[in-house]
């Protein structure tokens, strides 16, 4: 059975009795899978401390599961995947949120409130317009240092879900785009995403709600636990393919989007792997299907994304550029050219061009 908060704010302090009294505030984000508290600690008559206290649910509501193999394979056992998260934090040395503690029986973990130590989530930063260019910088800087320890360290870890399910939950809309006459192209996607010979234990779950970023334009990473074995190159394109969707809206240039994010990845990662070159069809794959699969979805992100343009026009921006860039007849391959077709299509979705037309009565 699920948690209330009530009952929440009350196993964590029998858990944490030894630590102080918490009391919980105000959820902070969650509601499908995880509920994630604000919370005040009071050790004896010290000031109070924020806390963040994060709840992962034991049965998720049925209206949230998009199919029975998600309800078998990734909501069954979502309460290891809260697990996982937390044991790659604290092996890695990349930038994450402070564990205070965590209960692994229970998946519940009391952390550091980050937003103390001046931090936003990346998707807040971006909608608040308060980004610089650096921090496109920062991102790929620290997604290619996260590739760099989960190759070396990766096998420490039993992944959670299937990698098979996993792929065609996040590139079911790009199945769709391309079913019937382009199939073959869906299929070398698949298997370049399953069967790559470099392939290792791969964060897919970086997208913008799981990076914090400072005033200075330090960057934090966290939801680890959704890391399942495929192509690693992935990761990057991942990232920037759901920062595609705030590029369209208006809320980013392409400055940020690309070209900062994939030099600094390249760099920071060519230091350990000299012979390393990006493989550019294939990040405009991935990337491609990222953007397809946060447009058809944007339930999962703030509704001020369409403010600007409107959710119709993002959809249908996105449904075109996928068409654009996967026609047989002139497929698109490069990350430049990708780039280029993104620009000419949030033009268009500035312009209005994308609007759904009212239909007469």
């Amino acid at each position: 059975m699920n948690l209330t908060k009530n009952q929440v704010e009350k196993k964590v302090n029998q858990l944490c009795k030894d630590l102080g009294i918490i009391k919980i505030e105000e959820l902070l984000a969650g509601g499908v899978v995880s509920d994630v508290y604000s919370a005040k600690l009071r050790i004896n008559k010290e000031k109070d401390k924020n806390i963040v206290v994060k709840y992962t649910k034991e049965k998720i509501p049925s209206k949230n599961i998009f199919s029975t193999l998600d309800l078998k394979d990734s909501f069954s056992e979502i309460q290891k995947v809260h697990n996982l998260d937390i044991n790659i934090q604290k092996c890695i040395e990349i930038n994450t949120p402070k564990i205070i503690r965590h209960f692994a029986d229970e998946s519940i973990t009391v952390m550091e409130n980050f937003t103390d130590s001046g931090y936003k989530l990346l998707q807040t930063r971006i909608l608040d317009e308060e980004i610089s260019q650096d921090i496109g910088i920062q991102l790929g800087t620290i997604l290619a240092k996260l590739r760099i320890e989960l190759k070396e360290k990766g096998s420490e870890f039993n992944q959670i879900e299937n990698s098979y399910n996993q792929f065609h939950e996040r590139f079911l809309e790009l199945k769709v785009l391309l079913y019937n006459s382009r199939m073959d192209i869906f299929n070398q996607i698949e298997e370049d995403f399953l069967n790559s010979e470099t392939n290792f234990l791969v964060w897919t779950d970086g997208d913008q709600k799981n990076f914090a970023v400072d005033e200075k334009g330090e960057v934090m990473i966290f939801d680890l636990g959704r890391s399942i074995i495929c192509d690693p190159d992935f990761m990057l394109a991942n990232l920037f393919g759901h920062l595609g969707l705030f590029y369209i809206g208006g809320f980013l240039d392409d400055k940020f989007m690309i070209t900062n994010g994939i030099k600094a990845y390249l760099e920071t990662y060519r230091k350990e792997n000299h012979s390393y070159i990006i493989d550019e069809p294939k990040f405009v794959n991935y990337f491609t299907a990222s953007l397809l699969h946060r447009g058809m979805a944007m339930r999962w992100i703030d509704p001020r994304i369409a403010s600007k343009v409107g959710e119709d026009s993002l959809k249908y921006a996105c449904m075109h550029y996928g068409d654009v860039i996967f026609s047989k007849e002139n497929r698109v391959s490069s990350i430049d050219k990708a780039l280029d077709v993104l620009g000419e299509i949030t033009k268009l979705a500035k312009n209005g061009k994308y609007k759904r037309p009212k239909l007469q009565k």
